[in-house]
């Protein structure tokens, strides 16, 4: 079975949980408020202000420039739509977060991206429903649209990367770090309900 396979499996039940609280009933039904939409971008921000840099950092440079990891940042897109939507980067900053690691192996690095690359795929159908929103109109949705085109390209490249640069004793520190980067952004999102509020 490919990794990309195990991975799906093995975390779907930290991605549904995940589901429920990051709105997509909402987005999907084309009922999220303004507020949520701040919680998500809020949500969003922290994880990747807190891991990007990290994990990207963490890989070795083969597996680095075969993902194309420095075109895969995120968190610039994310300052950008927290202007947008008048949220303070500031206070955000201030919020205490506990990190998962405060380093990653490779492997481990590759988990934590699984889920921050799927989040992005997420993200097409994401933009589509808040463009269709009218409370969502005239937002740039900087994060959402990130990479554009190439979108696909960049999945597809992903993976192929994951099914086959990763031995196959080192699935389970991917498997586990896909699962706590879940818990992780599970963690925060509920962090940024009770501090927004």
């Amino acid at each position: 079975m490919l990794l990309q396979e195990l991975l799906k499996t093995k975390t779907k039940g930290n991605h549904d949980q995940l589901e429920e609280l990051m709105f997509v009933h909402e987005i999907m039904n084309k009922t999220l408020s303004l507020e949520q939409y701040k919680t998500l971008l809020a949500t969003n921000y922290l994880v990747h202000a807190n891991l990007e840099s990290k994990v990207h950092l963490a890989l070795d440079e083969n597996t680095a420039k075969q993902v194309g990891a420095d075109q895969r940042y995120k968190l610039s897109s994310l300052i950008e739509d927290l202007k947008e939507a008048g949220i303070s980067k500031d206070e955000l900053d201030q919020i205490n977060i506990n990190v998962p690691h405060n380093e990653y192996s490779p492997a481990a690095a590759l988990g934590a991206m699984y889920v921050l690359e799927g989040a992005t795929m997420g993200g097409q159908v994401i933009q589509k429903k808040l463009r269709a929103t009218p409370a969502f109109e005239g937002l740039n949705l900087n994060y959402y649209t990130i990479y554009g085109d190439n979108l696909m390209p960049n999945w597809k490249s992903f993976v192929g990367v994951l099914n086959t640069a990763v031995p196959e004793s080192d699935y389970q520190q991917v498997i586990d770090s896909a699962s706590e980067t879940f818990r992780f952004i599970a963690t925060v999102s509920q962090l940024v309900n009770t501090t927004l509020v």
